[in-house]
């Protein structure tokens, strides 16, 4: 399952080619321009989320240029970058969205000043795309953490002709797609919890994480071979003491 998603408002072109491509189809009308085969809707589910940030309905002040554009929600959290701690309803909202989709492949799409196709880190390459940096803070790049395939990042240039080559480049990523996850060791880590042990465990049991509370201490274990890169990333990087109120008292290789 396709799962194809935007953040931003400025992205609006892109989420509306995509969206007329998929309703053309299933409204079963033709049209000049390209859109989703029968045989790929028969393989695949497409779910379409276009700007799932919390700003698109208010901000078309934005997108003619006269405010400018901001990224935070009313809370003053920044959504994107909610993807480990999910202190945002809409950060929430999106991840129990890809928990209930179970995609097989999730794309994100992006303007920019030229094309070009990335992968997070965390999974080895995608048809040798280039491989960039990605927090598992930063949803452009969670999801790969947990388990699921990766989120394949297309930078629709500025200059493109909406919709013909951007549905033609998700048709071709689509069909040609082939992800090479690198190997992780499995670990087990122990941590202190100096604020709420209970919240502190809801939330990494969210992300797929087995975590069993021992006093005021928990046991962290990755909950399946897919969550093992976002135990090792909480680890090696200190993100886990950066983002929670705890402290590492032990690792442990399995």
């Amino acid at each position: 399952m396709p799962l194809l998603r935007g953040f931003s408002v400025n992205d609006y072109r892109i989420s509306n080619a995509l969206v007329h491509a998929v309703l053309n189809k299933c409204a079963e009308h033709v049209y000049s321009i390209p859109t989703f085969s029968s045989s790929q809707l028969s393989k695949w589910t497409m779910e379409v989320m276009p700007m799932v940030n919390p700003w698109p309905f208010n901000s078309w002040d934005v997108i003619k240029g006269k405010n400018t554009f901001y990224t935070i929600d009313g809370d003053g959290i920044p959504v994107r970058y909610d993807a480990l701690t999910l202190r945002s309803k809409y950060s929430i909202k999106l991840h129990s969205m890809i928990h209930e989709t179970r995609p097989e492949l999730i794309i994100m799409l992006i303007s920019s000043d030229k094309w070009s196709i990335t992968v997070p880190k965390p999974i080895g390459g995608v048809d040798n795309y280039d491989i960039i940096e990605s927090s598992p803070a930063d949803f452009t790049g969670h999801f790969s953490y947990e388990g699921y395939p990766p989120t394949v990042i297309i930078s629709v240039s500025r200059d493109a002709e909406p919709p013909h080559e951007i549905i033609n480049m998700v048709n071709q990523l689509i069909r040609e797609h082939e992800i090479k996850r690198q190997e992780t060791k499995s670990l087990e880590l122990i941590v202190k919890a100096n604020g709420d042990i209970n919240g502190i465990s809801s939330i990494l049991r969210i992300h797929g994480l087995s975590v069993s509370i021992d006093g005021d201490k928990l046991i962290i274990r990755a909950g399946d071979e897919g969550t093992r890169a976002l135990l090792n990333a909480l680890v090696d990087n200190n993100l886990i003491e950066y983002y929670f109120d705890v402290e590492i008292t032990e690792v442990q290789l399995q």
